[in-house]
């Protein structure tokens, strides 16, 4: 049975006390509970509150007790001049997000390889991030020190301060396949998560203000079968669900785009290291990398952070997000002028 002190303090991270919890956390170990467990807690309240520093404090404890993780492979031990492998086993947002920090590792080990998710390998490979992609069940190259990719933070002791947060860090080659309306702004719209956290997906008709906004054409980038839950009486409303089977594709199609609205899925995070300014629709327990009370990601510099104000509530967030996309400038270029840079994309939405 889980320590109640421990419970508690689970709990106190759901209302989002954090300062208790972390208190709680300290008194459950004290107590009993599983210290790795407790350390975890913390973890997730120091990464909430910005706090890395204390973040990889707590992760060198769990280390240093030795208890086996099929997650963690680095050992602690220097990567410089070493041949490494980096292994992606969470989620597909998660190695894009940290993915980022391979051209570091670059500038001092041997060789990178990366050994990534089937369905985000010609992606990172045309990228040019590491020295070769492959994906599981290929042959691995020889490797002297292997790492998951969401230890990589850790490794370099990252701080708000340093994240590596240069963008584009993903390469989209063009498609032209997808003709885009080029006299409306054109907007992406994804408004389900996955099964793993309903609380992430926004209901369609609490978007309807949204899309009743005249001068934009909205693309919705929705995969089946909840593409269907779409009005069908809203002509400013194209279905690219087609579009967006594979990864690299989903990609070439968001370098279209003026801006992508989403709630927290990984297209998110595909925007994120494409330079495509992305406003994000967070419920009111968000994940970590998401921290607290911020409308801006230090990990995406494109992206703009919307929050429920209370857990199940999207009502202010549609709001905000109708007043902000109505002032939206419209400075879009013909296609086939390639002369707005990304540098421009970030200064257009961090003035919204």
């Amino acid at each position: 049975m889980i320590d109640p002190l421990l419970r508690r303090a689970q709990n106190q991270v759901r209302a989002l006390c954090l300062h208790n919890a972390l208190q709680t956390f300290h008194s459950a170990e004290d107590s009993g509970a599983d210290p790795d467990l407790c350390a975890a807690g913390r973890w997730d309240c120091y990464m909430l509150l910005g706090d890395f520093e204390s973040a990889w404090r707590e992760s060198d404890l769990i280390s240093s007790r030795g208890q086996p993780d099929p997650n963690r492979f680095w050992r602690g031990c220097s990567l410089v001049g070493k041949r490494v492998l980096i292994r992606c086993l969470h989620g597909l947002g998660d190695t894009i997000q940290f993915i980022r920090y391979v051209p570091l590792l670059r500038e001092v080990a041997a060789s990178v390889t990366i050994e990534a998710q089937p369905h985000l390998k010609r992606l990172l490979a045309q990228s040019g991030l590491a020295d070769d992609v492959i994906t599981w069940s290929e042959p691995e190259p020889p490797w002297e020190e292997q790492v998951e990719v969401m230890e990589l933070p850790r490794i370099f002791r990252t701080t708000i301060d340093t994240i590596p947060d240069r963008v584009p860090y993903l390469t989209a080659k063009p498609r032209d396949s997808v003709a885009l309306n080029a006299n409306t702004l054109s907007v992406g719209l994804i408004w389900r998560s996955s099964a793993f956290n309903p609380a992430r997906s926004i209901p369609m008709e609490e978007l309807a203000d949204v899309l009743d906004l005249p001068s934009i054409t909205f693309y919705a980038l929705q995969t089946e079968p909840q593409e269907q839950e779409l009005p069908r009486c809203l002509p400013n409303i194209r279905k690219l669900h087609q579009h967006v089977s594979r990864i690299h594709e989903t990609a070439s199609l968001l370098k279209k785009l003026d801006l992508l609205i989403t709630v927290d899925t990984m297209a998110a995070h595909l925007a994120g290291g494409l330079a495509v300014p992305v406003w994000t629709l967070l419920p009111y327990q968000c994940d970590w990398r998401w921290m607290l009370d911020r409308g801006d990601s230090p990990w995406y510099p494109t992206m703009r952070l919307f929050r429920q104000k209370e857990p199940g509530d999207w009502t202010h967030v549609v709001s905000e997000v109708k007043l902000r996309l109505a002032a939206f400038p419209v400075v879009r270029k013909p296609q086939q002028d390639t002369s707005q840079t990304d540098d421009d994309i970030t200064v257009r939405l961090r003035e919204q």
